[in-house]
């Protein structure tokens, strides 16, 4: 089976933009996806990059038209002046990483984190929040929530964010196939052809 690596935050917006198109090209393509939630501080600091909140007035102004444009794309709900954001990201991080030790796929609650953000306004450096947010995906949330302060979940994040930085990795998300990195979900199209998916059709209305 094909492998996709995705090294991303759930805080991120460019994530959150990709989310579904990614699982669209891993159903397509047979192929599994390997998430890995990392401590997206560190590897901003290891690659040399500036975290979007913090970069200069004139770069933020043109982010914002551009996920708004991506959203359109995508067909999906987008704030450009998220509530919580940028939030602390572990506790999500962890969460995640929890749902993987007991042998969950953790799509549809990484899909909820990064919404969160983005379209509801919902908090998810708060433990309420997460719990409510798994269960909202047929998860049971207090367990998740408990496993997640376990030092096995903290050190799942550890690796992640270690095994980023070594790869190269400056920003979310990330891709990989085939041991080939795509930065940013505007290269999926890579990512598709890589693995031989068809392209995503663009309505000529998105574009206007």
């Amino acid at each position: 089976m094909p492998e996709i690596i995705c090294y991303f935050s759930p805080q991120s917006g460019y994530a959150y933009l990709g989310h579904g198109r990614l699982r669209e090209i891993a159903r397509a393509a047979g192929a599994d996806i390997l998430w890995r939630p990392v401590d997206i501080l560190k590897v901003f600091a290891e690659g040399g990059s500036t975290a979007p909140a913090k970069q200069s007035p004139q770069r933020n102004a043109y982010r914002k038209e551009d996920i708004v444009r991506w959203a359109k794309v995508r067909g999906i709900s987008i704030n450009t002046e998220p509530k919580f954001w940028p939030t602390d990201t572990l506790p999500a991080c962890r969460l995640i990483a929890a749902a993987q030790i007991e042998g969950i796929d953790p799509a549809d609650l990484i899909g909820a984190c990064l919404s969160a953000v983005w379209a509801r306004d919902i908090q998810i450096s708060e433990r309420d929040s997460l719990v409510r947010l798994a269960n909202e995906v047929g998860l049971d949330g207090e367990k998740l929530a408990t496993l997640s302060d376990s030092v096995e979940a903290a050190d799942k994040i550890a690796r992640n964010t270690a095994a980023a930085i070594e790869a190269g990795v400056f920003g979310s998300p990330t891709y990989f196939v085939n041991g080939e990195m795509y930065f940013g979900q505007d290269r999926l199209l890579f990512v598709a052809a890589a693995l031989g998916v068809a392209q995503e059709p663009v309505a000529q209305e998105h574009l206007s």
